[in-house]
């Protein structure tokens, strides 16, 4: 294993609580009911849109996009107010630099926020490539960034583990050939991934490390 691509939200960072704040601050502001960490939570992963447009009361409500651009505009000014990295992120990645294996995070989420988030909690310093959702660039599952950063240091989808928490990264892998480790504590529970054939998992981020050996 050459490169281990992470999965942002659910999977490196705990960021569930910013994302309904500022999903909530939207809806509120435009007289929507507001939703539960939890129920805002079982729909991170497919994009801001599909996020707000799963949230409102019927999905292609007139003012989707702009309840979509408050959200935005809040998220931007409260990126990291309560998010954290999960217990272990920084010693995982540093192992994986001792052993000189490449560290990337994909994110469906919008490229500057991403840049920012990983800023904030200095994660930026840990990862030799860091992508978010671009302009003109399809979500996941679709293949193309992850081959686009694959074909960046050179690399073969056989040389790639895949770590994430949703849906979006397991047909991402099935997608681009690549190997998949699901996150259990993120999005999408233990016995779904049974149900999916999935058999590389994690209940924690240290417990990565037993899959990975050093680089040759």
């Amino acid at each position: 294993m050459k490169i281990v691509v992470f999965d942002l939200d659910g999977t490196l960072v705990d960021s569930f609580e910013d994302i309904a704040c500022a999903a909530n601050h939207a809806l509120k502001t435009f007289g929507f009911s507001t939703h539960s960490t939890a129920a805002v939570k079982a729909q991170v992963g497919c994009g801001l849109k599909n996020l707000i447009r799963n949230l409102l009361p019927i999905p292609d409500h007139p003012l989707l996009p702009q309840v979509v651009d408050e959200v935005k505009h809040y998220y931007s000014r409260h990126p990291t107010d309560f998010s954290c990295l999960y217990p272990g992120a920084l010693e995982v990645l540093e192992d994986l630099g001792r052993k000189n294996i490449i560290r990337a995070v994909l994110s469906n989420k919008a490229d500057p926020l991403v840049q920012q988030i990983a800023a904030n909690l200095n994660l930026a310093s840990h990862l030799e490539a860091i992508v978010g959702h671009r302009e003109g660039h399809p979500l996941k599952p679709d293949p193309a960034s992850l081959l686009e950063i694959l074909e960046s240091f050179s690399l073969r989808p056989s040389d790639c583990l895949l770590v994430g928490d949703g849906r979006p990264d397991f047909e991402l892998a099935e997608k681009s050939g690549v190997a998949f480790c699901a996150a259990t504590y993120g999005i999408v529970p233990q016995s779904v991934w049974a149900e999916l054939g999935v058999t590389r998992t994690i209940d924690r981020l240290p417990d990565l490390l037993t899959f990975l050996p050093e680089r040759r």
